[in-house]
């Protein structure tokens, strides 16, 4: 049985590995050591901001391949509506939205530890910068549709 846990565990991460290279999330956390500089982050600040970004990427592509496994059961059960097994797919249902909800859950606790790292000034500094770069990228968007 712990073989087989094994076996299911390292597969899920290369499947991680392989399926979501260079299609990882933004997260905010990423944007704060984007903006380092800026925000005058100490070398320890930084480091401790980096656990937490590899962290929360890491949780992040584990739920999002579980998530992509269960909708491929999904389709793969729905395709047939004669034989569809309905109990199956709506716990597939369930478990694909769990995972979803796993995706968020760890983005809000990376900004909660994310948040305990940074001092009120640095905060209120990324809180502008990201107020800033929100009213640019609606502003592009309006150009780009003229």
């Amino acid at each position: 049985m712990k073989k087989a846990i094994v076996i299911f565990s390292v597969a899920t991460m290369i499947l991680a590995g392989t399926c979501f290279a260079g299609d990882l999330p933004k997260t905010q956390v990423s944007q704060i050591l984007e903006n380092k500089m800026s925000l005058g982050l100490s070398q320890s600040q930084v480091k401790k901001l980096e656990v937490v970004e590899r962290t929360v990427q890491q949780k992040m592509l584990e739920a999002r391949a579980q998530a992509d496994i269960r909708m491929a059961e999904i389709e793969k059960f729905t395709s047939d509506w004669n034989n569809m097994n309905g109990v199956a797919v709506l716990g597939l249902v369930k478990e694909y939205f769990k995972f979803m909800t796993d995706i968020k859950t760890a983005e809000v606790e990376a900004i909660i530890r994310a948040r305990e790292v940074l001092d009120s000034n640095q905060l209120l500094k990324y809180q502008q910068l990201v107020s800033i770069q929100s009213l640019m990228v609606k502003m592009e968007r309006e150009l780009a549709a003229r």
